[in-house]
């Protein structure tokens, strides 16, 4: 049973926010990516990086990774395909707001020491990205995406990641002013879900049965949301969900299982609790099977958890509950 937990950035000399992590590994390095800068949407927003060596505990000091001088940058998205191609995707600001942004993204051929310079990967204005794109056997990469000003979710059929440009996007779901920021996992039998953040109070969920080409009307669930990010894993056969379980607050992360496609969830385990706000969790599955984790904390700290299936189902503080 393992759970250890590490600080990846904290501002503490200067006056800045820190917010909306995305963490990877790659041949055992942990890499982690947010964004910096005085406020959401400052111009002087920019990327910054750290890593964290294999065998190491502890991560290094960050570095700017990438800086639009004078242009915010926002939601970086870290995936990669195998063995070792990263890419990064982030939005870049026209204006100071997020309705004003266009998509970039970079390339990376060893493991993030170097990237290529950014290109644009979607000549649209307001979309945003959050969560990791969803790498198919025997179809299109399916990269979830949001749009800032109609509030609701689209997913971008990719099947040239490295020339994005032209990709069609799908999702009508019925969820505009209600649902944005979708994660996605596939189910055993082949069909997708989708769950979404919403204002609604909870979770609001769709299925893809035809490998991400159509998507069924969002439905609310039971699965409380306060208007925050989640973030969707696969492992093995279970489906792992990271999210703040309540409906008006941020106060508390909480992590739970599923075996039969996010129907229902077997074993539940809160990773963090308290006065403030985590949020914005994104979440990887690494080497010897271990839960990379990392979330905001109150905009001022980016945290890292690593744990395992074990420590969550053995400390499992909820009955197993439905999705709907």
């Amino acid at each position: 049973m393992v759970f250890h937990t590490s600080t990846v950035t904290e501002i503490s000399s200067y006056p800045a926010i820190v917010h909306c992590s995305s963490v990877l590994e790659v041949n055992g390095v942990g890499l982690c990516v947010w964004y910096e800068g005085p406020y959401e949407t400052s111009a002087n927003t920019v990327l910054r990086v750290s890593r964290r060596q294999k065998g190491a505990q502890s991560w290094d000091a960050p570095t700017t990774l990438f800086d639009f001088h004078g242009l915010a940058l926002g939601n970086p998205v870290l995936w990669c395909l195998p063995p070792n191609q990263l890419f990064l995707t982030f939005p870049v600001l026209l204006a100071e707001s997020w309705t004003e942004s266009l998509l970039f993204y970079s390339i990376s051929k060893d493991g993030g020491l170097t990237w290529q310079p950014p290109s644009l990967f979607l000549p649209h204005k307001g979309f945003m990205p959050k969560t990791r794109p969803l790498i198919q056997k025997d179809g299109p990469i399916l990269f979830p995406l949001y749009h800032e000003k109609e509030f609701c979710p689209y997913v971008m059929l990719l099947e040239d990641p490295c020339h994005p440009l032209g990709s069609p996007l799908v999702g009508e779901t019925m969820a505009r002013g209600k649902a944005i920021q979708p994660a996605l996992v596939q189910r055993d039998e082949g069909s997708i879900l989708l769950l979404a953040r919403t204002n609604q109070g909870t979770l609001w969920k769709s299925i893809s049965y035809n490998r991400g080409y159509s998507w069924s009307i969002c439905t609310p669930t039971s699965i409380p949301n306060p208007n925050s990010a989640i973030d969707l894993v696969r492992f093995q056969d279970r489906i792992c969900l990271v999210y703040n379980d309540a409906s008006l607050h941020r106060r508390s992360l909480r992590v739970a299982f599923s075996r039969d496609g996010g129907k229902t969830w077997y074993a539940s385990r809160r990773i963090v609790e308290g006065e403030g706000e985590y949020s914005y969790p994104s979440l990887w599955v690494g080497e010897e099977s271990m839960f990379l984790l990392t979330y905001t904390v109150n905009r001022y700290r980016i945290q890292c958890v690593s744990f395992d299936v074990e420590w969550v189902e053995s400390g499992s503080d909820l009955p197993p509950f439905p999705t709907e």
